[in-house]
């Protein structure tokens, strides 16, 4: 009797200790890792398991499996088709990605890569969005095609047995000229996209114009322009890059303003205006390119960030992260470094007379230090919101003897050169006129063209 009991005690002793480890959390973690295995033998050698014709052995601690009559039927199987396919780009794609992705053979992944990256330094690295041209043959990659700028193309191909190898095949390339002409209805850039005018040939058009010409203000509505610039097209007709612009004019409200680009014996280039005379240099007008402004020069205004009315001497340029910034004219650098309400600035002396400022800049141009040389348009940093910013933009200010003047007004150009335009110029000055009145005729409305 005295037996039973103590064999009853030690069983219930035994049960409690039992109840006590499977809630504990190591053989919570092993229970769970053995029903992982259970349902993975499921998967693997179920009735319904897609891999139930392998047979398996296990010989000491070695797995062995033994393909018995086929190959077994997998339901993630995707068959490699030799058909040419177009491949886009993911972002954070690398060229190993690349090829895994593909599904290349792995044994050929690193001479893939070595060809891919042969022209790295020129072609740059893998950018989201890119589309590839890919061809399979006997279910492996021979070829992969990617397009690069100025309608060049880089090739990769090869084979899994014999390697990789790249080349470029440069585009065959015929240069242009382009004629546009146009009214303003709201802006210059406006109508000047509606024409399919490249934003870069827009930026040097204001350039060519901006010492005389104030963009946000001084156009209106019915004003013309003409550009004739050059264009660089493919044998398909692609146009893949812009060259200068040859001539270029204004009129506003009546008063025309041009430019007319001869290229002398030696080479050299220069531009005449609507005068025949060379214009000299001074300041470029805006230090960024593409940008819109977003307050203009005002004695004071409230401050977004401290909270109070302040002066507000300068200009802000609204622009994203990282945009670039020039100087606006030649000069030596007088400070570059970072100021707790400026953020990363840049100030640059030009002459004994004029000083300009560049704030809130994300980054300072590598070598940029006090003392060093600059040239007009010469790109001294990069558009940030760093010091005392409210959002990506660049405050760029102009002193005159140490006293804030309105950017945007300033008037800095010197004297037009003395040199006299060839004949090919004042005729191209004169055909430039007939354009503006032919222009304007065509932009009248109906009913003023019919009483005139």
């Amino acid at each position: 009797m005295a037996r039973n009991v103590w064999v009853a005690r030690l069983s219930i002793l035994l049960l409690g200790g039992v109840l006590i480890a499977t809630t504990s959390r190591p053989c919570q973690r092993f229970l769970r890792a053995l029903d992982v295995r259970l349902a993975s033998d499921q998967i693997l050698f179920g009735d319904e398991s897609p891999f139930q014709d392998l047979s398996t052995t296990v010989s000491g601690e070695l797995l062995q499996t033994t393909l018995i009559n086929q190959t077994p039927a997998n339901p993630f199987q995707n068959p490699l088709n030799d058909d040419d396919l177009t491949h886009k780009v993911q972002k954070g794609t690398t060229v190993a990605s690349l090829w895994a992705s593909l599904r290349g053979a792995p044994k050929a992944a690193g001479e893939f890569a070595k060809a891919f990256m042969q022209h790295d330094k020129k072609v740059g690295a893998l950018k989201a969005g890119e589309l590839l041209e890919v061809k399979r043959r006997d279910g492996e990659i021979v070829e992969v095609r990617r397009q690069l700028s100025f309608g060049d193309t880089m090739v990769v191909e090869g084979n899994s047995d014999d390697g990789y190898s790249s080349r470029i095949e440069r585009a065959r390339l015929e240069q242009r000229e382009r004629k546009v002409s146009g009214t303003i209805h709201s802006s210059l850039v406006s109508s000047a996209n509606a024409q399919d005018i490249p934003y870069s040939v827009i930026d040097d058009f204001v350039d060519l114009f901006g010492e005389r010409v104030e963009f946000n203000k001084d156009l209106q509505p019915g004003d013309t322009f003409t550009i004739v610039f050059e264009e660089k097209v493919t044998d398909g007709g692609e146009i893949v890059d812009v060259g200068v612009i040859k001539s270029a004019s204004l009129r506003i409200r009546g008063q025309m303003f041009a430019v007319v680009r001869d290229v002398q014996k030696d080479g050299t280039a220069r531009y005449f205006n609507e005068k025949g005379q060379i214009p000299t240099k001074g300041f470029l007008r805006y230090p960024v390119q593409y940008t819109r402004i977003s307050s203009m020069f005002s004695k004071a205004r409230f401050h977004p960030v401290l909270k109070v009315k302040r002066p507000h001497h300068g200009v802000d340029f609204s622009a994203p992260v990282g945009t670039p910034v020039r100087s606006v004219g030649e000069g030596t650098v007088v400070f570059a470094g970072y100021s707790p309400s400026a953020g990363n600035m840049v100030r640059i002396a030009h002459g004994q007379r004029y000083t300009t400022e560049y704030m809130h800049l994300s980054k300072i141009s590598k070598g940029l230090r006090k003392g060093s040389h600059v040239d007009r348009g010469m790109v001294i940093g990069a558009v940030g919101s760093t010091g005392l910013s409210s959002g990506p933009h660049l405050h760029y200010g102009l002193f005159d003897k140490g006293k804030y003047i309105d950017p945007m007004r300033a008037k800095i150009a010197s004297d037009p050169g003395p040199a006299k335009a060839p004949p090919a110029v004042m005729a191209a000055l004169d055909a430039m006129r007939r354009e503006h009145d032919a222009v304007a005729l065509a932009s009248e409305p109906a009913s003023r063209k019919s009483k005139a």
